[in-house]
């Protein structure tokens, strides 16, 4: 069975299906593309394990317009050095597209955002 929206379809591609953090590390790092011919907003950020609060990293940028068929490199970086070190946590990256509306299309209510979320 297909899914009913794919990656592909949404045009924004992350460059990786987990951002692994190693405790030690000032900060890790991953790329995100869009494949679409119009520039997208991306808009990023990190939760804990309940996908509702806020987790111990930042992503920076946190928003920012990736070009058409561009390519760009996010940093994530803890804010806290509280980490449990006898065990392994797990947050989520959420990297939400907002594709651009014009004139025409701002009453279209079929815009859709994309929201991609991997671990960290």
């Amino acid at each position: 069975e297909q899914p009913l929206l794919t990656q592909k379809y949404y045009g924004l591609r992350l460059g990786t299906t987990r951002v692994i953090y190693k405790e030690d590390a000032p900060s890790t790092s991953f790329w995100i593309m869009n494949e679409k011919e119009y520039p997208i907003l991306v808009q990023t950020q990190v939760y804990n394990d309940d996908k509702s609060s806020k987790a111990p990293f930042i992503v920076t940028p946190p928003i920012l317009k990736v070009e058409s068929n561009a390519r760009t490199r996010l940093k994530v970086i803890p804010t806290s050095n509280l980490f449990n070190k006898n065990e392994e946590s797990l947050y989520w990256l959420c990297v939400k597209g907002v594709p651009p509306l014009n004139d025409n299309e701002s009453n279209n209510k079929n815009n859709i955002t994309t929201n991609l979320n991997v671990n960290v």
